[in-house]
């Protein structure tokens, strides 16, 4: 299944794409949609969608500033911008950005359906690049050549003792993990010294390399591609390993660039227990039973030493996070849907429909009824 948002601030527009595509009989599923770019930039980074729909124009930040900063966090978003008949400037700067594909309003389902499919199979081709990367490792494995040639034999270790050297690394350590690498195609380059090197061996030693990396930059919330300094098509990577010059030059600038990107997203040796703590509250809010107890057991530590890590790395405390991420959610329902107060304060996670009247005016400023008439201009002014 393929991840779908929906950025758009007429209800009517949300509404109509969200009825007039089959979603249950297509290989997409609508997983949010967001009234203005401002709330949609957080929910993507919480959801992670496939594919972002958004209008061009939006209030508090509009589709094309959404869609750069989507390309620039999240580059593996494909982008479908909806545009009305007299928004033609927008389109270079649309296609500077990088945005996918540009559709006229009014769109029908056919055409959106059309232009996601293509999205799809763009999505599926560099799936296929990766994946075919990470299999190449076993692929190889089995391959016997000259009587019983196994590269992971040639290694000396395998991938996971490689992940956990690359996961605490410095780039003083570049050389030395490069020079490991050199020194294995050295001694295996055989016996002709015009032979410049094992193709096969290099290739399998650069997918443990990219196998490595990728699962790193899964682990932070990101994508390999977010940081990789080339491109991971067959011919980049043979032209790679064709030259152990090459080889060597491409695996340090790898190396660096992965260091790089693994130390700008971390805040220190609790990181993936904060990364876990979070996920579990952005998917568990609604529950009123939801605690730093119940998230401390989720995530395997006790409850006071996760309080003081979260802290420490968010710069808020549990108790502070959990009503953010409540009150945004409160936000979003009072703005784009007539539910009652009473049912948003249960949707969002609070019992007492009191109390979420009073923490919600406590965090906005606003009671919701009055946050609710002055994000829809119908009589609230302070």
């Amino acid at each position: 299944m393929y991840k779908v948002f929906l950025a758009e601030d007429e209800i009517v527009v949300r509404e109509g794409i969200r009825s007039s595509i089959p979603w249950e009989k297509t290989p997409y599923t609508l997983t949010g949609e967001a009234p203005d770019g401002e709330i949609a930039l957080q929910m993507i980074q919480d959801l992670k969608p496939d594919i972002l729909i958004t209008d061009i124009r939006m209030p508090f930040m509009d589709g094309l500033a959404l869609s750069r900063i989507v390309k620039k966090t999240l580059p593996w978003i494909k982008i479908i911008i909806l545009s009305g008949h007299d928004e033609f400037e927008y389109a270079r700067e649309a296609i500077s950005i990088g945005v996918d594909e540009y559709l006229l309003k009014p769109v029908s389902s056919l055409d959106m359906l059309k232009a996601m499919d293509k999205l799809a199979k763009r999505i599926d081709g560099e799936k296929e690049e990766l994946l075919s990367i990470a299999g190449l490792k076993e692929s190889i494995r089995s391959t016997r050549e000259g009587g019983g040639f196994d590269p992971a034999d040639l290694l000396g270790f395998d991938g996971d003792i490689l992940l956990t050297k690359l996961k605490y690394a410095e780039k003083k350590d570049v050389d030395s993990i490069a020079g490991e690498f050199g020194a294995i195609l050295e001694k295996n380059r055989g016996e002709n010294p015009r032979e410049e090197g094992n193709p096969l061996l290099a290739y399998f030693i650069f997918a443990e390399i990219l196998v490595a990396a990728s699962k790193i930059a899964e682990a932070l919330g990101g994508d390999i591609k977010n940081f990789v300094p080339f491109a991971l098509d067959h011919q980049t990577i043979n032209g790679i390993i064709s030259s152990p010059g090459v080889f060597s030059q491409k695996v340090r600038s790898l190396l660096l660039a992965l260091i790089e990107y693994r130390d700008s997203n971390t805040g220190g040796r609790y990181r993936s227990v904060i990364v876990k703590a979070r996920e579990y509250i952005n998917g568990n809010f609604a529950d009123a039973g939801l605690s730093l107890n119940s998230t401390a057991a989720y995530v395997g530590i006790s409850p006071n030493h996760l309080s003081a890590v979260f802290a420490q790395d968010t710069g808020e405390n549990f108790v502070e996070y959990l009503t953010r991420v409540r009150v945004e959610r409160a936000k979003l329902l009072l703005k784009s849907t007539a539910m009652k107060s009473a049912d948003i304060a249960a949707e969002t996670g609070f019992s007492d429909p009191h109390y979420f009247s009073y923490i919600f005016k406590k965090s906005a400023g606003l009671s919701p009824r009055e946050f609710r008439l002055r994000e829809r201009g119908t009589g609230y002014r302070q």
